[in-house]
This record gives C-alpha cells, structure tokens and sequence, in this order.
C-alpha cells in the first residue's frame, strides 16, 4: 500500500513537471522572449463645458471625465477645457460637426436658435419633473428625437446629467401672483419668456452676466437663471431679498453630452458602453446630489435673512395653461417641434396614469 502510494506521488510531480514545461503565463512572456507585453492605445478627446471653471456644471464635467477615465480604465481620457477654449459656447455644435471639439458639456436649451424645440430637451414648461422627463427620455423615445434633432451636426447625443425645479424669480418684493408681476422687467429663459411676454408681461432676454448687475441697478425688477445650488454662486442673494417657487418654466433640466459621430463610431464596442455607463453614474450622481445640495443652499439663504415665496396655486395653473396653449400653437408652426410635443404628449397619456395610481400624499409630520 505504502509503495502505491508513493509510486503515485511521483507520477503526479512528473506530470506536473512537463504541464508546466515551455508554457508561459498570459501576464510574462515567455523564458528568452524579450518583447515588451503590448498596452492598450489610450485615446483622447477634447471636451468643452458651459459654465466657467469653478461652478457647480463645470464641477460636474470633471466629476464626469473622472467617471469615463475609471471606467475605461484609462482608455479612454476626457481632456476638459472651459467654455470658449476652443470654440464660442454657442458654436459649439458647429465645431463639434467640422471635428474641432470631440465632445461637449451642455443643455439642450442653448439651442433654441439653431431649432426652436431644443429647449423641450431641456424642460417642459409646466410639465415634466424630474422622473417624469427621465422616463420619457429612456422609455418615452425622447432620446432619439434629441438624437435626430442633432443629427444635421453629425452628432450623438447621450443624457449626462439631470437636475431638479429651477427658482422661479428673484426679487426684492413678493411676487405671488400674475397681477404683481405685470408692470415689471423680468428676465426669463426662452419659450417661458416668450409665453410670458404673449400674455402681457415685460420679458426681457440678457446673458448670465448682465444678470445680478442689472438686478442691481434696478434695469430688472426680477430675474431667474438656475437652481439655488448655482444661483447662490453667482450671488443672487446679494442683490435680490426674495426667491419664488414652484419654477414652473423648468421644473427639471437635463445636461448633455454631444459627441462627435466619426470619433463615436470610431470607438471599440466596449469603450462606447463605458462611455453610456459613464453617463448612467454621471446623471444618477448630479439627480440626487443637486437636490441635497439645493436643499443645504436653502438652509443658507434662510440664514440670510431670505424669504422663499410660494406663487397663488390659482395663478401656477394659468401659466401653466399659457405654457400648453402656446405649446399648441408652435406645433402648429413647426413640424419637428410638433412631432417632439406628440412625443411628449403620448408619453404623459401612458404615464400619468400609473404614476397618479402608484403616489401616495406626503405625511403632514414632513412639512411640519
């Protein structure tokens, strides 16, 4: 038995032995080959924001080019420059389609010249908040509209980012209803600045840093910009004692990556999935800490001295009904705006009906 035993062992190291002769291991090459293990090719895009470096959008672009580097595992590096590096902001598709810029960091809102229903990407007046517009966007076919909506710049468009309801106006008296709004200069983004202005009220449309100088010096009575996260780093609450809610022109924002399509196709299979997970992290990462982040800034302002009003419900739902029937009448004017508004009316009709069946009332002891 013993002698069996042993005869066994030696025939087992034997054949370990010649297993293990010649062969080389996948992570060394093998005894007398020389030749360097191969790396794998790093590519570098170009890639320019919005904001100015050290605001929260610009913040977000880098958090995302770190988010692409890990995922990739390097391969793929997100070289980012602030707005106008390379191209003005608002020729960035320009430079996107003639190859100048690899990629962007934007909203669809910037658009409106280029194509009157961009800023529908952006937000819906009046309508979609934040899961309602993510749900059309991934399952409601609004991706591909935004995709079909840029395609004349040689461009794919993936969602990076979405935020939550914007502050409605920045003043220095309450402004609670429509009737204390007219008389008044207000600044407000485009399609919402124009609903307002059809219906009798004094809009004016003036860039990001004519904002708080002009609230300032009394050219604007009241303004709105973005969420309390950004307004608070452009010094809102300097100039202006009053902030209102609900932000019924942009009740949810969505940022975009726009890449150029030949760099796009040219990427392997598994790097533009990396790519689209990186955009997952990006957009879950921005949705809830933007809304943490809101919520500390208005902690802040409450610190302050600032007042938080909240519009007569009575006159949120006729602005709201400006917003739809002004809606109504564009579609009838534009073909591409009036296929994406059916996109968006269709999605609601298959929606809300779940949505209402599945909500439950907020318990009174949380707004206590």
């Amino acid at each position: 038995m013993r002698k069996s035993v042993c005869l066994l062992l030696v025939i087992s190291l034997v054949l370990l032995g010649l297993a293990g002769c010649g062969q080389k291991t996948p992570q060394q090459p093998a005894q007398g080959d020389s030749s360097p293990v191969p790396k794998a090719e790093v590519i570098r895009w170009k890639i320019q924001g919005f904001t100015p470096p050290g605001t929260l959008f610009q913040d977000w672009l880098e958090d995302f080019a770190e988010i692409v580097k890990d995922v990739s595992q390097g391969r793929l590096v997100l070289e980012v420059f602030p707005p106008g590096a390379i191209a003005p902001s608002f020729e960035a598709l320009n430079a996107i389609r003639d190859g100048i810029l690899d990629a962007h960091w934007g909203y669809p809102g910037m658009w409106i010249g280029q194509n009157i229903a961009a800023p529908l990407f952006n937000s819906v007046p009046g309508g979609f908040l934040v899961q309602d517009a993510l749900m059309w966007m991934k399952h409601g076919g609004g991706l591909e509209l935004w995709n079909e909506m840029h395609a004349p710049y040689n461009a794919k468009v993936l969602t990076a980012g979405l935020i939550g309801m914007e502050i409605f106006m920045w003043a220095n008296e309450p402004l609670r209803t429509i009737d204390n709004m007219k008389g008044k200069k207000l600044r407000m983004m485009p399609i919402m600045g124009d609903i307002l202005n059809a219906n009798g009220l004094s809009v004016a449309f003036i860039p990001a840093a004519e904002i708080i100088p002009s609230l300032e010096r009394k050219v604007l009575d009241a303004a709105e910009y973005s969420i309390p996260a950004f307004d608070i780093t452009l010094g809102f609450q300097d100039v202006a004692k009053y902030y209102h809610y609900p932000g019924i022109h942009q009740p949810a924002s969505f940022l975009e990556l726009v890449i150029n399509k030949d760099k796009w196709n040219a990427l392997p299979d598994d790097l533009k999935r990396a790519v689209e997970y990186a955009c997952d992290i990006s957009l879950l990462r921005i949705m809830t800490s933007n809304e943490a982040q809101n919520i500390e800034t208005l902690k802040k302002f409450e610190q302050m001295g600032i007042k938080q009003v909240v519009m007569e419900q009575e006159d949120v739902e006729t602005m709201v009904r400006w917003a739809e029937e002004w809606m109504e009448n564009k579609a009838k004017e534009n073909p591409f705006f009036a296929k994406v508004r059916k996109s968006q009316i269709d999605f609601a009709k298959w929606w809300y009906p779940y949505k209402e069946a599945t909500s439950l009332p907020i318990p009174k002891w949380a707004l206590q």
